[in-house]
C-alpha cells in the first residue's frame, strides 16, 4: 500500500533533494515548545526538528493548512537526512502520514521518538500553500487532537469511544454487531460509516443488499493499518450493490498483528457506504456451520465423482460387448457392413435366403448344439439344414443369413439362386438323442 499512496504525486514534486528551509528544537517539555508559520512558495518544503532526549521521550509535529484552497499534503520524515530519491528512483524516508494524505485532510499529525541527531521533515503538495507547524515535547505517547474528547489516548492509539471512528475519533460511525440485521437509510449522509471493532476467535459472514429499484449502493471495505479509513481509491474490497446483486463476504479468522498469521478477521473492519437504504448483516460463523458445509461440498463432490464413474462403466462394459461381438463376425460380416454403410441397405435380401429341408436325416447325423447359439437342439424349437448337412436353430439361422450368405461350420455359400427353396419341416429328433444332450449339458 505505500508504494500505491505515495506514487501519485510524490516523484513529481520531489525531483531533487532541498536543503532545510528552517530548523525548530525542543528545549523544555512544555505543551507547545515552538509554532512555526510557513508561506511555501513551492512544492516541497523541508525543516529540521531537534528533538533531544534530555528534554522529551517522543515529539509530535502537527500541520495545519492556514489557506483555504484546495491541496493535496504528504508529510514524511527521514533521521539524519532529509527524505529522497535514491538511484532506483524509490523515495527513502522512515515515516509519512499516510491517513490524512489519502484523506487530503487540512491537518496532519506525525508522533516521533526523541534522537540525539537531526530529524528532517518534507511538505510535499501538489499546489504552494501556507501551514502552521507545531513542535509538542512529551514524556508519553501523544495522539492526535487529543483524540477530540472522544476516545483515551493509549500508547499513541486513540481507543474511540461507541460511535466513533479514525484516528482522532472525529468521524461518527454505526457499529455494527454480531447476529444483527439493520437496516439503514444513507440518503442524508453522501459517506454513511460503519465499523467492526472486535478482537474474536470466530469468522465473519458480512452481506450487504439494498432494495432501491433505481439506484445502486457503493460499498468500501478497509481492514484499518497505514489507511485508516476506507476512500475511493484506498480500499481492501469494493462492490456496487444493487436490488439482485447484494455483496457477500466470507471473512476469515484473524490473530494478532505480531504474529505470523496476518490472514484472519480484523479486530477493526471500517465499511464506507455510498447510496440510499441498504441493509447490513453481520453473522458468525461456528465449526458446526463450517462443518455441514463442508459435508455439503463433500456430498456434491462425491454425488458427481459417482456418476461419471457409473457412466465410465457403462461405457467399458459397451465397448466389452461391442469388442465380443465384432470376434465373432467373419470377414463378410464387415464386408456387408460395409455395403450397408455404402449402399444403405443389404445386397442379399430374405428372398435369396435359402435353406434346405429333409426329414429323413438319422439320429447320428445330428449335432448337439446350434452352431450360432450354442443352445442344444431339440424338437421344441423349429430346426433347419443346409445344403452342407448343418443343422441349426430356424430363428438363428434366418438372423444369421440376413447378415450373410455363408454356413457358420463351412463357409458353404447358401445364396444358390438355380435352387428351389423347398418348405420348412420340423425335425423329431429321437429319444436317445435326447438324453445323450441332457447328459452332456449336465
Amino acid at each position: 500500500m505505500i508504494n500505491t499512496i505515495t506514487i501519485g504525486f510524490l516523484f513529481l514534486n520531489f525531483l531533487e533533494v532541498m536543503t532545510a528551509n528552517f530548523e525548530i528544537s525542543i528545549s523544555q517539555s512544555t505543551l507547545y515548545s515552538q509554532k512555526r508559520n510557513v508561506n511555501a512558495i513551492s512544492t516541497n518544503t523541508t525543516f529540521i526538528v531537534n528533538c533531544k532526549i534530555l528534554y522529551a521521550q517522543y515529539c509530535s509535529i502537527e500541520l495545519n493548512q492556514t489557506q483555504t484552497r484546495s491541496a493535496e499534503i504528504a508529510l514524511l520524515f527521514l533521521e539524519g537526512q532529509a527524505p529522497f530519491l535514491d538511484q532506483k528512483e524509490d523515495l527513502i524516508y522512515d515515516g509519512m502520514d499516510y491517513d490524512s494524505y489519502v484523506q487530503k485532510k487540512r491537518n496532519h499529525f506525525i508522533l516521533i521518538p526523541s534522537s540525539n541527531d537531526k530529524v528532517y521533515f518534507t511538505v510535499l503538495t501538489n499546489v504552494p500553500i501556507s501551514f502552521d507547524i507545531y513542535l509538542r515535547g512529551s514524556q508519553t505517547k501523544l495522539c492526535p487532537n487529543d483524540c477530540q474528547g472522544n476516545g483515551k489516548c493509549l500508547e499513541g492509539v486513540c481507543k474511540c469511544d461507541k460511535g466513533f471512528i479514525a484516528r482522532d475519533c472525529s468521524l461518527k460511525a454505526l457499529q455494527l454487531e454480531e447476529d444483527q440485521n439493520i437496516s439503514v437509510n444513507g440518503s442524508h449522509d453522501p459517506n454513511f460509516y460503519c465499523y467492526y471493532e472486535k478482537y474474536g476467535t470466530q469468522d465473519l459472514r458480512l452481506e450487504i443488499s439494498t432494495k432501491d429499484d433505481f439506484n445502486e449502493t457503493l460499498a468500501y471495505i478497509l481492514i484499518p493499518d497505514l489507511v485508516y479509513l476506507p476512500t475511493n481509491n484506498f480500499f481492501n474490497d469494493a462492490a456496487r450493490i444493487t436490488k439482485y446483486s447484494p455483496l457477500i463476504r466470507e471473512i476469515d479468522q484473524r490473530s494478532s498483528r505480531n504474529q505470523d498469521n496476518y490472514d484472519s478477521i480484523p479486530d477493526r473492519l471500517i465499511i464506507l457506504l455510498q447510496g440510499g437504504q441498504f441493509n447490513i448483516k453481520l453473522e458468525s460463523i461456528s465449526e458446526d456451520n463450517k462443518g455441514d458445509q463442508m459435508k455439503t461440498i463433500i456430498i456434491i463432490i462425491c454425488s458427481v465423482a459417482g456418476s461419471l464413474l457409473i457412466c465410465f462403466c457403462i461405457f467399458l462394459i459397451r465397448r466389452a460387448r461391442q469388442k465380443r461381438s465384432s470376434e465373432k463376425q467373419s470377414p463378410e460380416d464387415y464386408e456387408m457392413r460395409e455395403k450397408q454403410f455404402t449402399y444403405g441397405r443389404s445386397s442379399i435380401k430374405k428372398e435369396d435366403e435359402f435353406v434346405t429341408m429333409d426329414n429323413q436325416i438319422q439320429s447320428n447325423e445330428l449335432q448337439d448344439n446350434c452352431a450360432i447359439c450354442l443352445d442344444p437342439l431339440s424338437n421344441k424349437q423349429p430346426i433347419k439344414y443346409t445344403p452342407c448337412k448343418h443343422i441349426f436353430h430356424a430363428k438363428c439361422i434366418e438372423k444369421w443369413l440376413q447378415k450373410n450368405q455363408f454356413c457358420p461350420f463351412c463357409r458353404f455359400d447358401l445364396k444358390i439362386d438355380n435352387l428351389t427353396q423347398q418348405k420348412q419341416l420340423q425335425i423329431k429328433i429321437p429319444v436317445t438323442n435326447q438324453i445323450r444332450i441332457i447328459r452332456r449339458n449336465n
